[in-house]
């Protein structure tokens, strides 16, 4: 009998190798066909412990019919990717509802009843070519009592926001009894006009997309702000700058606080986002009835300051005169990381939220009552004059002025604790309908927010259109906080665990610092050398003007000498000024570039000569 080669038995060797991996491969994708592992830093495709419930204490069917067309995964393989991301998220969804969540998927082929179903729910369609083809990739959703929620076109865009797109609807579907939330406020919210020049016309504004964000969760009503009582309904009241407050309307508030109801606050010492930018609130912040109410809740908001955070300023469009420049703006701040309290339920879950000129906060001494922090500023923060940020600001002058306080500012707040009434009752001439109670029955439960900008779109928001398609996506959680806020104080399911998960911001914070130094530094020299500048060209302009008309002939030799020195030293000025302004960036791109050498080059090279030390190493025990 022929004995086998050397080759011939290692090929033999592998076959029972092969049946093994083949067999692991079978029974792993047969059992473990719902087991994964989910290594992203932010568990992005796991879902949330606070959300599983919402599936699993569904009590009425809910059918999720999906449309996706073949040909628009194969003309876009992003969306067939994407398809693929949604049918997971899906499958996990099912299997926790106990089969009362229900999955169809369809495909809409053209002229097909399908595609005419498809149409009737109000799915949008996408022009695939220049022959007429349209693809689909939506959602219809219907509960037992016929109620819809539709998703027309799974956007790209909303790619992070994805999970939580979903389960916000089969939790409108499942829960069609929502909260109560009572609204007063003098903001904006749904919609209005920009006064034209002189009075005249105007421009129509939409409603804010915060409203939007409330009603899909809560029942919202809005409340006059002389109301002389509130409703039991109510299951929360929120006061969005409410400066037509009236006294009374005050007073029904603090009563309605201590006899339970909860309240959110919003007051701002210098509004930004009113329909007419460049009108500031005509009732002074300081003779707000609202402040009597934060007396009583153990806080006060100081009047004439705004917060500043030189380390957390947004970066703005500004100008210097007629020239355009970008720089940061220390009064609206971007907090993140410890400025939010991660330690709270309504905050707990959030990455980053943008405030406009808000106002700071100060605790009010031995009044009994648990102040907890939920927002805050650095200890790279400043007090800056409000008439500073109002009406048209320089932004230049504020962020090359400004000097860190090292002390931490207080923005917003959660209040606990047994509160005492700040009012006395009213007088009247009838019998008050209800007792005045002087002390709260219970732990009251506010939360007080020193800024009301943070509702207004642009600090939050950006939309961009898809066909005709509103598709908004949120660049910061300030809707979130709203709503965290209210699904607290409601006992609703919290689906904020969901919201953006995926967007943290992680900046090179080396960089941003050397930045922030370079800058400052750059503004000081940028603004000596300016008004250099200017004293320059302000002589040479007192000595020509001494000729009849700007001619130089009548100007004396001396002063002809000191108009060419004077011109000479604008020269040079300049130069050293396009000097400093090149030099801004120039100690951040070497270390960009030094970042880049090592992310791109020196890691893997390190790593290859690694693996051949090892394989060398690997060759000598061999050999001996």
């Amino acid at each position: 009998m022929k004995s086998l080669s050397k080759n011939q038995f290692k090929i033999l060797a592998l076959i029972p190798v092969i049946i093994i991996f083949l067999s692991v491969n079978i029974i792993g994708s047969t059992l473990l066909s719902n087991f994964r592992v989910d290594v992203t830093e932010d568990k992005v495709f796991t879902l949330s412990k606070e959300t599983i419930p919402i599936f699993q204490n569904i009590k009425e069917p809910i059918v999720l019919r999906v449309y996706f067309s073949k040909t628009l995964g194969e003309a876009s393989p992003q969306h067939g990717i994407f398809f693929q991301r949604i049918r997971d998220i899906l499958k996990q969804y099912s299997s926790l509802s106990n089969g009362m969540l229900q999955i169809q998927y369809f495909d809409p082929e053209p002229f097909s009843d399908v595609e005419d179903r498809a149409v009737g729910f109000g799915l949008q369609a996408v022009p695939l070519g220049p022959g007429g083809e349209s693809g689909y990739f939506g959602l219809a959703a219907t509960n037992s009592t016929d109620d819809q929620e539709v998703i027309p076109f799974f956007n790209l865009e909303r790619d992070s926001f994805i999970e939580y797109d979903l389960t916000k609807l089969v939790y409108t579907l499942s829960n069609p009894n929502q909260p109560k939330i009572g609204l007063i406020t003098s903001l904006p919210v749904d919609g209005g006009m920009i006064p034209g020049m002189g009075g005249m016309g105007g421009t129509p504004t939409p409603p804010w997309q915060i409203m939007d964000q409330m009603r899909e969760f809560f029942e919202v009503e809005r409340l006059d702000s002389d109301l002389d009582e509130i409703s039991d309904d109510i299951d929360v009241l929120v006061l969005a700058q409410p400066d037509d407050l009236t006294p009374l309307a005050a007073y029904v508030v603090d009563q309605w606080v201590l006899r339970g109801g909860k309240a959110m606050l919003f007051i701002d010492p210098n509004f930004e986002s009113a329909n007419n930018p460049m009108a500031q609130s005509e009732n002074s912040i300081e003779n707000n009835p609202a402040n009597k109410l934060l007396e009583s809740w153990g806080l006060e908001l100081e009047t004439n300051v705004v917060a500043g955070d030189i380390e957390h300023a947004v970066r703005v469009n500004a100008s210097m005169g007629t020239k355009p420049v970008i720089s940061d703006y220390p009064a609206w701040i971007n907090l993140e990381g410890p400025l939010i309290n991660n330690s709270d339920a309504i905050t707990g879950d959030l990455n980053n939220i943008t405030v406009g000129s808000s106002g700071v906060l100060n605790i009010i001494p031995d009044t009994g009552l648990e102040i907890r922090p939920l927002l805050k500023t650095s200890e790279k923060s400043m007090r800056i004059d409000s008439q500073k940020v109002s009406s048209m600001p320089d932004i230049i002058e504020i962020f090359r002025d400004f000097i860190p306080s090292g002390e931490e500012l207080l923005l917003a707040a959660r209040i606990s604790g047994l509160a005492t009434s700040a009012f006395d009752p009213p007088e009247s001439n009838n019998n008050p309908p209800v007792e005045h109670i002087e002390k709260s029955l219970d732990d009251i439960q506010v939360i007080v927010v020193a800024d009301s900008d943070l509702l207004a779109d642009r600090f939050w928001v950006q939309e961009s259109n898809f066909l005709g398609q509103r598709v908004m996506i949120p660049t910061a959680d300030n809707a979130n906080f709203l709503i965290n806020g209210l699904e607290n104080m409601t006992g609703t399911p919290a689906l904020s665990s969901l919201r953006g998960r995926g967007q943290v911001s992680r900046p090179f914070l080396v960089i941003e610092e050397l930045r922030l130094r370079a800058e400052q530094n750059f503004r000081s020299k940028e603004n000596a050398l300016l008004q250099r500048l200017e004293t320059l060209e302000s002589q040479v302009g007192a000595i020509e003007i001494k000729g009849d008309e700007g001619s130089e002939a009548l100007i004396s030799e001396d002063d002809a000498r000191a108009v060419q020195n004077y011109r000479s030293e604008i020269l040079s000025t300049r130069k050293e000024l396009r000097e400093v302004q090149r030099s801004l960036r120039s100690d951040i791109d070497n270390l960009e570039s030094l970042l880049k050498f090592i992310n791109i080059a020196f890691v893997p090279m390190i790593f290859g000569m690694l693996m051949v030390f090892v394989s060398l190493q690997r060759r000598k025990k061999i050999k001996t």
